[in-house]
């Protein structure tokens, strides 16, 4: 009776460990176009408010740009940031109507040189990375499983910076080659549950011995 208990108890476990309303934002999808370049862009910068899965994500301090000039790693529509003496920002900010777990997103470098960016939450997670100019395979998903409601994204390079994002995901499994991902709040309930069943069985083969 306690190991079936147990087992009920994991299995409940699991499901409010599990995700729900999976989803990934890309501006293709909800139909978003511009132009190649930045100069043509307007308004400066855009906001954009997106509702996928039951949340609404909300883009500030970029523009979107569509076969981006200088950007082979992604030739569709990209929500971007440059330094050029206009409103445009560093960073980008990303803000979600509803909290969210195991948040992702492509970043893209645009510049010709090396650009080291931090991905941050307000929750506390952070994560510093460096990408090669995009020509040189300058691009790379990052996220966290556990994730705040604000997401940024800052390239630390005073006034040179030139980035984009793209394919937003949040609530569903993480890609597997997805970097700095912090250990989600359900496992270390797991690992106990599955560390209790252990000692339940090696009690029981004891008693039997």
């Amino acid at each position: 009776m306690v190991y079936r208990r147990l087992m009920t108890g994991l299995a409940f476990g699991v499901l409010v460990a599990a995700p729900a309303h999976a989803t990934i934002i890309n501006f293709d999808d909800q139909g978003l176009v511009g132009p190649d370049v930045f100069a043509s862009a307007t308004p400066s910068p855009q906001h954009l408010d997106i509702v996928a899965g039951g949340v609404t994500a909300s883009f500030d301090g970029g523009v979107i740009l569509t076969n981006t000039a200088f950007l082979p790693a992604n030739e569709t529509s990209v929500y971007g940031t440059a330094y050029f003496g206009t409103e445009l920002s560093n960073p980008l900010t990303i803000t979600f109507s509803h909290s969210i777990t195991n948040f992702f997103v492509d970043v893209l470098n645009g510049l010709g040189s090396d650009v080291t960016y931090q991905l941050s939450d307000n929750a506390g997670n952070s994560s510093t990375f460096t990408l090669a100019p995009n020509l040189d395979g300058g691009k790379t998903t990052i996220g966290f499983a556990a994730t705040g409601t604000v997401v940024t994204l800052l390239a630390l390079s005073g006034n040179q910076w030139d980035f984009f994002v793209d394919n937003i995901g949040f609530n569903e499994a993480l890609p597997p080659d997805v970097g700095s991902v912090p250990l989600p709040a359900g496992l270390p309930l797991l690992a106990t549950g599955i560390g209790a069943l252990g000692f339940l069985r090696w009690r029981r083969n004891r008693a039997a011995a």
